[in-house]
C-alpha cells in the first residue's frame, strides 16, 4: 500500500506548531519576543509584496508608502478621534487599497512593468515629503507616539508575547485567504493575465480591471501590516515610507522565494535573525550582511523556503523510496508555490 503525504500539509502543521511554542519555550525574554513580532508584521508586509510580484508579474517601488500611510491612519484615529485599534486596522487597510487603486488606474494601463515601477517610486518619494513636512499632521520627523494598543474586553494586548500571537493569528489568517484566493475565479484570472495577457483578453478576462483589483488589495494587506505595526511599538515616523523600508520587503521577498506563501515569512525570519545576530560586530554588520545575503542568492536562487522544499522532498525519496510518495500538485493549496511544480 502507498502512503500518500502532502508535504504542504505537513510543512504547515509543522511550522504552526513550531510559531506556536517559539515564545513560550524557547524565546522567554521580552526582546526575543519583540523580534518575533516583528518577524510577523514584516511577513505580512511580504507576502503582500510578492502578490505584486509572484502573482502578477509587476513591481512596486512605492510598497513602503503604503505601510507607512496605513500606520499613519491608525495611529491618527486613534490619538485624535479616540477610534479602537480594531478599528484602525480596518480603516488602514481599506485607506491603503483605495490609494493604491487610484494609483493602479494610472500606472497600470498600458506599460505595465515600467510604467509602475515609476509610477509607485515618485508616489514613494512624495508620500515621504509629505509626512516630513506635513507637522501638524503627521508630526514631522518627530512623528507619532503613545498610540494606544488594541483590548480585548478591557484587557490590553500590549506584552510582546500576547501580541505575537494577535499578530501571529493575523498571518495565519492572511495566509489561509491568499491560498484561497489563488484558486479562486479572480485568482485564476490574474495569473492567466501575468502567464499570456493577449490569450486571457482574447477570453474576455480585463487585464487593466484584474490587475487594478489585485494591487489594490496588495497595498490593503501592506497598509494593515503598517497598522500593526504603529499599534505594537506605539511609534510612527516618516522613515516607515521611506525608501529603506522598501527595499527591505524586496529583500524578505527575494530571499525567502517569491511566488510561494512560506518564502516571504521565511526571507522575514532570516533578515530580522540575521540582523539581530550581527550587532555584535557593529562596525563590520552590513558588510557581512551583504556577504550573507549574496551567498543565499548564489546558492538558493529561488529563495531558502523552494531550497528547503526541495532538500526535504529528496530526503523524503532517499529515506522512503516508493513506500511514501509526497504529493505536492500545488504548493499553494495549503502555503503556496507560484510555479506549480509537481514534486510528488
Amino acid at each position: 500500500m502507498r502512503l500518500r503525504i502532502s508535504f504542504a500539509r505537513v510543512f504547515g502543521f509543522a511550522v504552526l506548531l513550531m510559531a506556536l511554542a517559539l515564545p513560550k519555550f524557547v524565546f522567554t525574554n521580552d526582546y526575543n519576543r519583540g523580534l518575533l513580532v516583528l518577524t510577523v508584521i514584516y511577513a505580512i508586509a511580504g507576502l503582500s509584496l510578492d502578490y505584486i510580484m509572484g502573482q502578477m508579474g509587476q513591481f512596486s517601488f512605492g510598497h513602503a508608502a503604503f505601510w507607512g500611510f496605513g500606520a499613519y491612519v491608525s495611529a491618527k484615529l486613534a490619538l485624535d478621534l479616540g477610534l479602537s485599534p480594531w478599528l484602525g486596522f480596518i480603516a488602514a487597510s481599506l485607506a491603503a487599497g483605495i490609494i493604491g487603486i487610484g494609483i493602479g488606474l494610472i500606472a497600470l494601463r498600458r506599460n505595465r512593468g515600467l510604467e509602475l515601477a515609476i509610477v509607485t517610486l515618485g508616489f514613494g518619494v512624495l508620500a515621504w515629503i509629505v509626512a516630513l513636512r506635513w507637522r501638524p499632521v503627521t508630526g514631522g520627523p518627530a512623528g507619532l507616539r503613545k498610540g494606544p494598543s488594541p483590548s480585548i474586553f478591557g484587557w490590553e494586548i500590549r506584552s510582546e508575547f500576547s501580541y505575537y500571537y494577535l499578530a501571529l493569528g493575523f498571518l495565519l489568517l492572511i495566509v489561509w485567504v491568499l491560498a484561497r484566493l489563488e484558486h479562486s475565479g479572480f485568482g485564476r484570472a490574474v495569473r492567466s493575465i501575468n502567464e499570456n495577457e493577449a490569450l486571457a483578453s482574447a477570453v474576455g478576462i480585463s487585464a487593466m480591471r484584474y490587475y487594478v483589483l489585485a494591487f489594490g488589495f496588495s497595498c490593503a494587506l501592506v497598509g494593515f501590516s503598517g497598522a500593526l505595526y504603529a499599534h505594537h511599538f506605539r511609534f510612527v515616523n516618516p522613515n516607515l515610507l521611506s525608501l529603506q523600508p522598501m527595499f527591505m520587503f524586496l529583500i524578505i521577498v527575494l530571499v525567502g522565494g517569491s511566488g510561494t506563501l512560506w518564502g516571504p515569512v521565511f526571507g522575514a525570519a532570516a533578515f530580522v535573525w540575521i540582523s539581530e545576530t550581527l550587532r555584535v560586530s557593529e562596525e563590520f554588520r552590513f558588510l557581512i550582511f551583504g556577504v550573507v545575503l549574496l551567498l543565499i542568492v548564489l546558492f538558493m536562487p529561488r529563495g531558502i523556503y523552494p531550497a528547503l522544499r526541495d532538500g526535504v522532498m529528496n530526503a523524503n525519496r532517499l529515506l522512503f523510496g516508493r513506500w511514501v510518495q509526497a504529493t505536492d500538485k500545488d504548493d499553494r493549496e495549503v502555503v503556496g508555490s507560484a510555479d506549480g511544480t509537481s514534486m510528488g
